[in-house]
């Protein structure tokens, strides 16, 4: 069985997990893309008010290109931000059933505007990383927030897509983050044993998802978001980057 090599330590297992943004790419590169497409969107549907209370909602604010790290468009899968979208439109006089309507017509609209790889640049070191964990023989999947659509024709649009044998986005399961079911796809998928999976990430719901599978390794990057002291409350390894890891 391949082994993953990690700050020295070897790491026996047939398969690593990622996750994508702050963990492959640079997550504010990602969400700056998204949040200007649906503001935009918003506004033309729904005024200039409404799409300044989304921006509140959702923790933007675009004037200085700022996202807050723990706000739902950071952390949330796409269903849930759409319900606090639909919150703004209900705010500024829709009625709850149009609100939930326009809302879910902003967001499709948005969506169809972008093109890949969707504001996706990778992190310093990372495609050659994953090129070497591939060639070293280990199976790679992702898990991520974002829907399997853009996480799929991003990497298409960067040329790596190849390299994963398995793509879980949000829309693939019933629940998300740090519920076990994306891993649980995946294993599914690749016929690979949890105690054989390593799950990497930028952050918390990234460890304690690998910890609710039982994984036999949870690995921190701290190129995300979160802090390393909070990572390591739910990491066994943190390291700097995803560029750090090698076969052993």
């Amino acid at each position: 069985m391949p082994c993953l090599l990690v700050e020295g330590r070897t790491v026996k297992c047939g398969l690593v997990i990622f996750d994508k943004n702050g963990t492959l790419v640079d997550q504010n590169m990602v969400l700056l893309a998204l949040a200007k497409a649906r503001r935009s969107s918003f506004k033309n549907h729904a005024g200039e008010d409404s799409a300044a209370l989304w921006e509140r909602l959702v923790g933007v604010n675009l004037k200085n290109d700022e996202i807050d790290q723990g706000g739902p468009l950071g952390t949330a899968p796409r269903r849930e931000e759409i319900l606090i979208a639909s919150a703004a439109l209900y705010l500024n006089q829709h009625s709850w059933s149009e609100a939930k309507q326009l809302a879910q017509k902003i967001y499709d609209e948005a969506d169809e505007s972008m093109t890949p790889p969707y504001g996706s640049v990778f992190l310093s070191g990372v495609e050659e990383a994953l090129s070497r964990l591939k060639r070293g023989g280990l199976k790679l999947a992702i898990a991520s927030t974002d829907t399997h659509r853009r996480t799929v024709e991003s990497f298409k649009a960067l040329g790596v897509a190849k390299l994963f044998d398995v793509v879980v986005g949000s829309d693939d399961v019933v629940n998300g983050k740090p519920s076990p079911d994306m891993i649980l796809q995946i294993l599914k998928e690749t016929g690979v044993s949890a105690d054989d999976a390593v799950m990497v990430g930028d952050s918390a719901s990234d460890m304690q998802m690998g910890r609710n599978v039982k994984v036999q390794a949870c690995i921190g990057v701290l190129t995300g978001f979160t802090s390393a002291e909070k990572l390591g409350q739910l990491a066994d390894i943190v390291v700097s980057s995803v560029a750090e890891l090698r076969t052993a």
